[in-house]
């Protein structure tokens, strides 16, 4: 559950059960928002949130991800 009174950290990963879906998990990311002005942040901060991504998954135990486009939209 997210604090609505607090302030989201950029890459910041957390994972739910997928009762609906094929999938057994869900990981989510709050991922930057891109600017073309400051890409080489926006690349790093990208990096990281897949690598955060990933970190969670292997901890879980999961034996496959599944990235679709993060930070795709607007």
């Amino acid at each position: 559950m997210i604090n609505t009174k607090n302030s989201l950290v950029l890459s910041l990963v957390t994972i739910s059960a997928a009762p609906n879906l094929s999938a057994s998990h869900l990981i989510h990311v709050f991922s930057p928002q891109w600017n073309a002005g400051a890409q080489d942040q926006c690349i790093g901060d990208l990096d990281k949130a897949t690598t955060n991504i990933l970190t969670l998954a292997d901890q879980q135990g999961l034996k496959s991800v599944a990235l679709p486009s993060v930070s795709s939209g607007q």
